[in-house]
């Protein structure tokens, strides 16, 4: 019996891994995306699990509303990755913007 579960162990992690393999695909795009977007944009940062967060909801909206007008770029991945921290960087805008200024920036190498 347990030579049984060692060898299908591996076949029930593949197996789960092409089952929710979008759902990897796009919060790992999302994380990229995030991190990516916070090091172009100057302002107030989120921490990590929030850019994280604001990544995956940036990739999808921009790959739901900005992925079929790249079309200047080939690579169909680069492509998603694009729409992806464009999205995140708009998503970004508007938060710094609801979340207002009060100079609490801890960016001040930017400004150098």
């Amino acid at each position: 019996m347990r030579y049984l579960l060692l060898f299908s162990l591996p076949d029930f992690i593949m197996h789960e891994f092409q089952a929710h393999k979008a759902i990897i695909i796009i919060i790992v795009i999302g994380m990229i995306a995030g991190l990516i977007s916070q090091l172009i944009l100057p302002g107030r940062g989120f921490g990590m699990l929030a850019t994280i967060a604001i990544g995956i909801t940036g990739s999808w909206l921009g790959n739901k509303f900005l992925f079929k007008y790249l079309t200047f770029i080939e690579d169909h991945l680069f492509r998603k990755l694009a729409a992806a921290t464009i999205g995140a960087m708009v998503l970004s805008i508007i938060i710094n913007l609801i979340r207002g200024g009060e100079d609490k920036d801890l960016t001040h190498w930017r400004d150098r």
